[in-house]
């Protein structure tokens, strides 16, 4: 649920204002202008961008940000794909390589300035009971940190989601993306999402459609359920006292995923419910507010 924190000095970098919505240049052999649209101005570290590439004879598209590939995806009137900043990494100016393959098998590379600003996260302490504490090691929460890495960098091409994504529950929020929590006076660790009070044994809904990729107990987490919605995007759902779903079982929007529950490393009873787009974890409340997410096709 939660990453070490390494302090590091923040380096502020000025950059050239990023104009909206396009840039546009000549394709290969004169095939017209290439179009890379950006929906955002800056970004937040822990969010979500859109954009878009539209042009004659497109093919393929990705684009590299922050070291990690991003996939492109067709829409109506060309691709469409979500870059997601980290909440680790150093506000300032990163370049977005994105590459475009052509029908002719010709290619291109267009780059553009993102600015990453700060995700204007909080702080909070948190106690849990000593028989918790060796959750706290860094070698446990490296650990699942990996088995869950392994899964929710992969890019699924197929948008399984058609009415978009709402909240897993309307209960009351107690924890905050992004937050740095200080447990029991000793660890500093980065909240990956977002928190709501549920009492033992309380309905938990899937957020949108998708496929279970896996349901089963994990230290940190607990009872936990994550989701592929396709284009990279996952949802978990965690510290669940029962769980209803099965690897590879297909689930619709507001679907029954299990009962909340307190296991894990918590101290109270909730559900703790995470966003990841592109293999980073993401402020859940931004991306339901993303136009991507009910897409017009």
């Amino acid at each position: 649920m939660t990453r070490r924190i390494v302090l590091s000095g923040i380096v502020l970098v000025m950059v050239l204002a990023l104009t909206v919505p396009a840039l546009a240049q000549a394709g290969p052999n004169g095939a017209g202008p290439v179009n890379v649209a950006l929906d955002f101005q800056w970004i937040r570290q822990g969010q979500v961008g859109v954009v878009r590439v539209n042009g004659d004879g497109i093919a393929e598209a990705r684009a590299v940000f922050q070291e990690r590939v991003f996939y492109f995806y067709p829409e109506r009137d060309g691709f469409i794909g979500l870059i997601s900043a980290s909440m680790e990494r150093d506000v300032g100016a990163y370049v977005m390589q994105v590459w475009i393959k052509y029908a002719d098998g010709t290619s291109e590379r267009v780059d553009r300035s993102v600015q990453v600003n700060y995700g204007e996260f909080g702080r909070s302490e948190v106690t849990i009971s000593a028989s918790l504490m060796p959750l706290l090691e860094q070698d446990v929460n490296q650990g699942e940190l990996d088995r869950l890495s392994n899964i929710f960098t992969r890019f699924t091409p197929e948008r399984y989601w058609d009415t978009g994504f709402v909240l897993p529950s309307g209960n009351e929020q107690i924890g905050w993306f992004g937050a740095y929590r200080l447990y029991n006076g000793t660890y500093w660790y980065q909240h990956t999402g977002l928190d709501m009070r549920m009492g033992i044994g309380t309905s938990v809904n899937a957020a949108a459609s998708g496929r279970v990729i896996l349901s089963e107990m994990l230290p940190i987490r607990g009872g936990y359920v994550l989701i592929d919605h396709g284009w990279g995007i996952y949802t978990g759902y965690a510290h669940m006292s029962e769980r209803f779903v099965v690897p590879g079982e297909w689930v619709r929007q507001g679907d029954v995923l299990g009962l909340s529950g307190n296991n894990g490393r918590s101290s109270g009873a909730h559900l703790h419910w995470e966003v990841i787009v592109g293999g980073e974890w993401v402020d859940p409340l931004a991306f339901l507010n993303l136009n991507v997410v009910t897409p017009a096709d």
